[in-house]
């Protein structure tokens, strides 16, 4: 069976998704996704979305889902291998129910991986050689070395080349796959006096190689395989194959930068881990993690490197679905270092303690700006607040508080600044402050929330609970200037004193409210402005409810979450027909 397990792997690495779907169903651009009507069920509005990222789909009507592969099950009416058979015949993917096959022009490539490591392996086992020398002073002892298959690439340059020179099959092999090179008709090995470090696949196959420099001499302290069939940089993860089931368990997955770090890591009982290879993380890397998981702790080094490549992973991370914590090391350059400095329960101690992403980034910014003169802190929280901006707006609260404390600066002013952000480029997908602006129903809730609070000191209260949403729109200035002049009893300020603080522009838009408080808008007993504000946050969940239909995908939480915001939807709607504002 586990062949067939493989092949269902090739297929969806191989099959792409949303081209095979959309040969069935009529499918267009939808944010994130593709959406078309569901052919599963009988609608009239498209809920049926297809993932490219993840290759999954889900219909939010019918509650249909999965991978093609059980799309194929279900449209066909077959059974697993059938689908199996049939996309492999689509898609001209060598494979015989039950019997394995597989694409045979790699199978050479993967024999002349196998055969390069297990000579490589040798040779380290081989007492007194320098690559043994140095892992067993680098505290990585034989059991360690004999688990990741550690070998030794020795300073002849003929380790490999040697053993194939009469054996063409593997030594074209070796050659496609940068093992060896051809010099004046001579072959020469690409490792040389190295530390090898196996990339074995999640399927147990050798794909490439990794070597470090043990001597201290050569250009590169790292060198990987070249590209080529069976190994692509940027699509894999060192360790994985050894480490999924420890991610899956523990619920997170520990990312360092390199072969050593996770090594270590590995020896000391940290299990949960995983690597780059040497390469920028990677949008694919994330795709592939996010089989396993949806939590990460970047363990990355602490010089300036280390910190540039946790910047650009924990955002590709992010952009993937996984929450991304940091984990900032005391005393030590790396994960290697602590861990033995420390010990595997110091380390763990400080993965509990890894830094929430966007505390991170908000750390970072801290330290570019001196916080004890007024325009240092004034730019600390114009960063922050632009940084923030694209967040849930639970998220942007979250924070505003956070700052707020920090600063001693007022959660209104802070959270102003951060909707004034989230009105230009750094939007959130779905929760655009431009799509309010533009929206002439909610310029008119809008309106009417003010022109209720202008006559109504209850109004006025609740209105000042929903300032947030007005940041960008026509109303922002006259929302501004009603919260700054408010009077010492808390009520809205009068006509006069709105008129004389505001602009043209937005004195415009103050008559626009004061005939609108003439035509009758006002009511002492909280229903119309409850009314206004239950249509306002009908639209904004309608806004979330529609980014998450592009971005749940087959994830439980968030589709747990848009659940929930659907019911809260119909509850606000009831309440409205029902002329009354409650739970």
């Amino acid at each position: 069976m586990s062949k067939d397990i493989n092949i269902a792997e090739q297929i969806k690495d191989r099959v792409d998704t949303v081209e095979t779907i959309g040969r069935i169903v009529s499918l267009r651009r939808s944010g994130k996704s593709w959406s078309g009507l569901c052919p599963f069920h009988k609608e009239k509005t498209a809920s049926f979305h297809v993932y490219e990222d993840s290759g999954n789909y889900i219909c939010f009507g019918c509650g249909a889902k999965g991978d093609i592969i059980t799309f194929y099950e279900k449209y066909y009416n077959i059974d697993f291998l059938g689908a199996c058979e049939r996309l492999c015949k689509e898609n001209g993917i060598d494979w015989q129910p039950g019997g394995g096959g597989g694409d045979k022009s790699r199978e050479a490539l993967y024999e002349a991986n196998r055969l390069a490591g297990s000579i490589y392996y040798e040779a380290m086992k081989i007492e007194g050689n320098p690559a043994l020398d140095y892992l067993l002073g680098r505290e990585i002892d034989k059991k360690t070395i004999s688990r990741f298959r550690l070998g030794y690439a020795d300073d002849t340059g003929r380790i490999i080349s040697g053993r194939l020179e009469n054996d063409e099959k593997m030594r074209e092999a070796a050659l496609e796959l940068g093992l060896i090179k051809e010099y004046s008709g001579r072959y020469r090995d690409m490792f040389v006096g190295r530390v090898i470090f196996p990339i074995v696949n999640t399927n147990g196959k050798v794909i490439g190689f990794g070597g470090r420099d043990i001597k201290g001499e050569a250009k590169a302290k790292y060198i990987n395989s070249a590209y080529s069939r069976v190994y692509v940089k940027g699509t894999t993860l060192y360790g994985l194959n050894l480490t999924q089931k420890s991610i899956r368990e523990q619920g997170f997955v520990i990312m360092v930068e390199g072969y050593m770090d996770l090594v270590m890591l590995y020896k000391h009982g940290v299990t949960n881990v995983c690597a780059p290879l040497g390469t920028a993380f990677t949008e694919k890397q994330a795709k592939l993690l996010c089989k396993y998981t949806k939590n990460a702790v970047l363990a990355f080094d602490s010089d300036g490197a280390g910190q540039k490549a946790a910047l650009s992973g924990m955002d590709i991370l992010a952009a993937a679905g996984i929450k991304v914590r940091v984990l900032e090391l005391e005393g030590a350059k790396d994960p290697d270092d602590f861990i033995r400095a420390y010990g595997r329960e110091r380390f763990e101690e400080a993965i509990r303690a890894a830094t929430p992403m966007y505390d991170y980034k908000l750390g970072l910014i801290r330290e570019e700006h001196d916080l004890n003169v007024s325009d240092g802190l004034a730019d600390f929280l114009k960063a922050a607040a632009k940084l923030i901006a694209p967040l849930s707006p639970v998220e942007r609260d979250f924070y505003v508080k956070k700052l707020s404390q920090e600063s001693g600066i007022s959660e209104n002013a802070i959270a102003m600044q951060v909707e004034g952000s989230a009105s230009g480029e750094q939007e959130r997908p779905g929760y655009e402050r431009s799509e309010i602006k533009k929206s002439a129903q909610l310029d008119d809730l809008l309106c009417g929330i003010l022109a209720l609070a202008l006559t109504s000191a209850y109004a006025f209260d609740k209105a000042a609970e929903y300032r947030h949403f007005f940041a960008g729109s026509d109303y922002s200035g006259v929302m501004d200037a009603m919260l700054t002049l408010k009077g010492s009893s808390g009520a809205a300020p009068t006509t006069a004193e709105l008129t004389e603080a505001l602009d043209e522009a937005d004195q415009a838009a103050l008559d626009t409210v004061l005939r609108k408080a003439a035509k009758g808008a006002g009511s002492e007993d909280g229903v119309q402005i409850d009314e206004f504000l239950a249509k306002l946050e009908i639209a904004i969940l309608k806004t979330k409810e529609e980014e998450l239909k592009e971005a749940a995908g087959t994830d439980e939480l968030l589709l747990k979450e848009l659940m929930e915001i659907q019911k809260r939807i119909k509850l606000l709607e009831n309440i409205i027909r029902s002329g009354r504002r409650g739970e």
